[in-house]
């Protein structure tokens, strides 16, 4: 086996391709600011307490967990943005009335949902929500 291989279902985005994503990437995240939505941009580690609030089981078995070196806590890399963005909606943010934010970055799963999926998908979302005063 060489060393220039890439796990399964992982893959090398080329310059064409990666031109094309990002030109769409762009087009959703200008469209969306044209709306009023703001762009964040969570972290792609959390403390996996924090990363898997709320999510069940099914998130917990699709993600990547490691001990940090500085606390020895466990971490996990991002398997769906959205619960990050809820929590920088409800715990950072935590505007009264409406808020619009959306998203776009890697997410990484332990599994590839299909035979010819990456387990390195690109994730674009947008969140809307009206606290109440």
């Amino acid at each position: 086996m060489t060393a220039w291989v890439l796990p399964d279902h992982i893959a090398d985005v080329l310059p064409s391709e990666a031109r094309h994503i990002e030109e769409l990437r762009r087009l959703c995240l200008d469209t969306a600011r044209v709306f009023g939505y703001e762009l964040v941009i969570p972290p792609l580690m959390e403390h996996i307490e924090s990363l898997l609030s709320g999510t069940g089981s099914a998130l917990d078995l699709q993600t990547f967990k490691m001990v940090d070196q500085l606390s020895g806590r466990t971490l996990g890399l991002r398997v769906d943005t959205t619960p990050q963005v809820a929590r920088i909606d409800a715990h950072l943010l935590n505007r009264a009335g409406v808020t619009r934010l959306c998203y776009c970055g890697p997410t990484l799963h332990t599994r590839a949902p299909g035979p010819y999926a990456t387990r390195e998908p690109l994730q674009l979302g947008a969140k809307f929500t009206a606290m109440q005063v």
